[in-house]
């Protein structure tokens, strides 16, 4: 591991990130965005100053100041509040907001019409127990196994936001499975294919 690395303090599980219009796809199409949102990513939830990110990544100071500035308006990232009692405390450090599982392309007349009739309020609530068993199981085994460990999120309260309350590196751990789980689901059971062909959508 390079001495870079050591400032890392968060995991990444999911590399996309959806994109909802061409001002985002434009602002992500460079290089230079990914690299620094990526940065941002894996320092986690002490955040990290312009100054920071403009040496570390070897990217001239305008670029990252006018990166930041679009990120944030787009809602990527936000800047850490000063903690209490820490006046000198001048340069903002900036947090990812959410990670690639916070933002889906789902049409919004779509999304409004299944909120507005309470569909995935019903859903959750129906899957919730399961789901939770299902990610306590998960979660003893990426313990239990040697092999697997060095995958588990960091249990610290430095990865945790101060806007969620929450690790987002953990969200993003359960994100990734669940995400997978679903997909496998969808895609490969047998279950799932008796289900679309007794509504006409399968063979």
């Amino acid at each position: 591991m390079s001495q870079q690395d050591t400032r890392f303090k968060s995991k990444t599980y999911l590399t996309h990130f959806p994109v909802q219009s061409y001002l985002e796809a434009d602002i992500l199409s460079k290089e230079s965005t990914w690299n620094i949102l990526r940065y941002i990513r894996r320092v986690g939830a002490g955040g990290v100053s312009a100054d920071e990110v403009s040496t570390e990544l070897d990217i001239p100071r305008s670029v990252v100041y006018s990166t930041l500035k679009e990120l944030r308006r787009l809602e990527y990232i936000f800047t850490k509040p000063r903690e209490k009692g820490k006046t000198k405390e001048r340069k903002k450090r900036y947090v990812c907001e959410r990670a690639t599982w916070g933002k889906y392309g789902i049409d919004r007349e779509f999304l409004s019409a299944i909120e507005l009739e309470g569909i995935i309020k019903k859903i959750t609530r129906e899957i919730k127990e399961d789901l939770l068993l299902a990610m306590k199981d998960a979660f003893d085994v990426f313990t239990r196994k040697t092999e697997l460990r060095a995958f588990l999120p960091t249990p610290n309260e430095e990865n945790i936001c101060r806007r969620c309350g929450r690790s987002h590196e953990a969200m993003e751990f359960v994100y990734a499975l669940v995400l997978r789980a679903i997909d496998t689901f969808i895609t490969d059971s047998e279950e799932f294919r008796k289900f679309l062909a007794a509504r006409g959508y399968s063979k």
